[in-house]
């Protein structure tokens, strides 16, 4: 018998030693965690300081957990993500997919349930393209597939290199908010619809935005990012459409990574995510020493 709670502190260990294992089988994979055990601790972190108070369990009658599913909710865009679920099943065993698919089922009612998802129906999951089960468990709750995202990271000395590099002209955004309109409607323009606002980018204390001016002092560029335990995260890239195909992007993503670096110390790998559609993107990254570490699919259940 399986038993939905939810999570407690005391359940942290035994939880990251399950994400941990199933992360490294691309057929469990969940596209907002890591590989590590330390990656995992960090992202589930970075979803509530208080992970638990998100997170649900599925418990088998010995007490042990078989299933996590955690959840974050940006009530500004009216959106929510559920990082998993992840069940302890083997992959390939006829008696798997039906067992997976029910104690999904039951951690997924549980989420909708909780306090601050209420009143929440832009829901979101993300996974490995190899994840069948998730992609059938979206199927079957309505979640639409959406366009695969190519996760580009760059490592070691290539990264080190490119902390040598050049960055004039690059600069934060000026802390009096001169050049806040400028970037909200580049950003709002570039990014509709998306995971954040632009005035939540500007109030995060972790979050970097970093421009580039043209020569009449308007914004032809930007990027912002932040700094995880392991990595530094390049989430927003976008460019003027009368500046593209001269460099903007590509300074602006070496002036972000300077700055994380300054700002929180340097960091053995940077991640972005690019849409497999987004050519320009994929090739800037690319040309920046980027290689495509892995592929994952969003599903989207909208309101």
């Amino acid at each position: 018998m399986t038993k939905i709670r939810p999570a407690t502190r005391a359940d942290l260990p035994a939880v990251l030693e399950l994400i941990t294992r199933l992360q490294a089988d691309p057929a469990h994979g969940i596209g907002f965690y890591g590989d590590t055990e330390a990656e995992i601790a960090d992202e589930l972190a970075a979803v509530q300081p208080e992970w638990h108070e998100g997170a649900l369990l599925a418990v088998r009658s010995s007490g042990a957990i078989c299933g996590v599913l955690s959840t974050d909710v940006n009530p500004e865009v009216g959106r929510a993500w559920l990082y998993g679920p992840h069940i302890d099943l083997p992959t390939g065993h006829p008696a798997t997919p039906p067992a997976w698919q029910k104690t999904a089922d039951m951690l997924y009612e549980a989420a909708l349930r909780l306090p601050h998802l209420q009143g929440i129906g832009d829901l979101n999951l993300y996974a490995h393209t190899e994840n069948r089960e998730l992609a059938e468990f979206a199927k079957r709750h309505g979640f639409e597939r959406e366009t695969p995202t190519r996760i580009f990271t760059l490592q070691g000395a290539d990264l080190r290199a490119m902390m040598t590099q050049d960055r004039e002209h690059v600069e934060r955004l000026p802390s009096d908010g001169s050049m806040n309109a400028q970037f909200a409607d580049l950003f709002d323009r570039a990014f509709p619809n998306t995971a954040s606002t632009s005035q939540q980018l500007l109030d995060l204390d972790k979050h970097v935005v970093v421009a580039l001016r043209q020569a009449d002092g308007k914004l032809a560029g930007f990027a912002s990012g932040y700094t995880m335990e392991v990595e530094h995260l390049v989430d927003y890239v976008a460019v003027e459409p009368d500046m593209r195909c001269v460099g903007v992007g590509r300074r602006v993503v070496k002036g972000l990574l300077g700055e994380l670096d300054a700002q929180n110390g340097a960091r053995s790998q940077a991640t972005a995510v690019v849409s497999v559609e987004n050519h320009a993107s994929g090739a800037m990254f690319a040309g920046l020493g980027f290689n495509v570490d892995l592929v994952l699919v969003s599903y989207r259940r909208k309101p």
